[in-house]
């Protein structure tokens, strides 16, 4: 199956496309093609559009099949490839008729002009063709966010993918000592050896950052394939920092696959806290017991069931973790097919579910006890003003540290004892957290 194959399978059935399958099955080059053509599909498609009408009117013009000219259209724009080349990669016969139709088409694209494309196009609709967002996140983002912090953040994702940053967590170097031991020099040596420039965070003491470009190389490594380091985005640690977990505390992680933030959780406490970690999915909770096992994690229980009603007893729990299931519309860096599913049912079935959810995780906590709860969300819904609904007859908000940026302003103000990262300025993904105490 070449690349043009794969654009029809993700046309024709997109939600049942497996990235990490086709990394496996068809190699890299075929999986960074569909994932970028992904990334910006209503962008090509439109350019594709476009080129097509403006081409003479013919048989053979019916025929071109479009998801070859997407391709096309990407290795011109984004790597001015030449014609031939990309003619050999998809093994089209030079004596084929369309071939040269083909070539006509790909000839046409230079005198393509965006200010001509998009002429009489509303603001919206020029913002989600020329920068392939979807015009319901613009929509949703519109009453806290201008057009142009809107469009920073999605460029900030779409272009963090080839020229960004990615996060390490460096796990302790010593599960049997104080807690944030790491072994940063002479990791940082490996991979310098190796030729991977890295940077410890400013802000979180077990975090180092590494160019986007130098990723193949980390997953190279002997120190990753010891598990010494982590794929962990620096936001996410946040929640788990925020928590503030210690060896004596029983703790729950209500929506733990795929037990990142759980490993962190028992890195902290040096597997001295007693753990509880569950997920809904039945491979996912599987796959979860794999990764703790992986990262030297001893102290969790980790079991599968329904966070909503899960099999534990009522105020039981010094400390909850909720990373609520969401829209993932902070994530679209690693996982671009979640653009193009953003929606009004998609996002209120994860509003509904996400009030279930911190319903059961204060029933579950202690009164005195802490709630952290975070999603990888960019809209408000699933933050701010889910936060917002709860009764302050229930919860306490506490003062957060300096590093965590503040909220969106709603109704004036921001919310008490709660964060915002966005990938234009924090350089990570979409993602809100906020820390209550429930009320004695």
């Amino acid at each position: 199956m070449n690349i043009v194959d794969l654009i029809r399978q993700w046309t024709s059935n997109s939600k049942d496309l497996n990235l990490n399958k086709i990394y496996t099955e068809y190699g890299i080059a075929s999986h960074h093609y569909l994932t970028e053509i992904i990334r910006y599909w209503n962008h090509l498609h439109f350019i594709v559009k476009k080129t097509l009408r403006s081409l003479p009117k013919d048989s053979m013009r019916d025929k071109i099949n479009i998801e070859t000219c997407l391709y096309l259209s990407y290795r011109y724009f984004w790597e001015a490839a030449q014609f031939s080349d990309v003619l050999k990669e998809l093994t089209i016969d030079e004596t084929l008729p369309e071939r040269s139709y083909l070539q006509t088409f790909y000839d046409k694209l230079s005198s393509f002009k965006w200010e001509i494309a998009l002429q009489n196009k509303s603001t919206t609709e020029k913002l989600s063709i020329k920068y392939a967002i979807p015009s319901f996140i613009i929509n949703t983002l519109l009453p806290i966010m201008d057009y142009t912090n809107i469009t920073k953040n999605i460029k900030a994702m779409d272009e963090g993918a080839r020229n960004g940053i990615f996060y390490l967590r460096v796990q302790n170097s010593n599960d049997s000592i104080t807690p944030f031991t790491y072994d940063f020099s002479s990791i940082i040596e490996e991979f310098a050896r190796i030729g991977v420039k890295t940077k410890p965070d400013n802000d979180f003491p077990s975090i180092l950052q590494v160019s986007v470009k130098d990723k193949v190389k980390i997953l190279k490594s002997k120190y990753y394939k010891e598990k010494k380091v982590v794929f962990q985005d620096k936001a996410s640690c946040a929640a788990v920092l925020l928590l503030d977990p210690q060896p004596d505390d029983k703790i729950c992680d209500l929506c733990a696959a795929p037990g990142i933030k759980t490993s962190l959780i028992a890195h902290q406490t040096n597997n001295k806290a007693f753990i509880v970690a569950g997920d809904f999915h039945h491979t996912r909770a599987s796959e979860m017991v794999s990764v703790l096992k992986s990262y030297r994690v001893s102290n969790v229980h980790s079991l599968q069931w329904d966070g909503i009603q899960p099999p534990l007893q009522d105020n039981s729990f010094d400390k909850i973790l909720l990373d609520a299931p969401c829209t993932g519309s902070g994530t679209f860096t690693s996982n671009p097919v979640l653009k193009w599913r953003q929606n009004t049912r998609f996002l209120r079935r994860h509003i509904f579910l996400q009030e279930k959810l911190l319903k059961s995780a204060l029933t579950l906590l202690k009164k005195g006890g802490t709630l952290v709860y975070s999603t990888c969300s960019l809209y408000p819904e699933e933050g701010e003003y889910q936060i917002a609904k709860i009764s302050n007859d229930q919860i306490e908000f506490v003062k957060v540290p300096s590093w965590l940026p503040p909220t969106y302003t709603v109704n004036g103000s921001g919310i008490n004892g709660s964060g915002r990262f966005n990938p234009a300025d924090h350089q990570t993904i979409g993602f809100f957290v906020s820390k209550m105490i429930k009320k004695q």
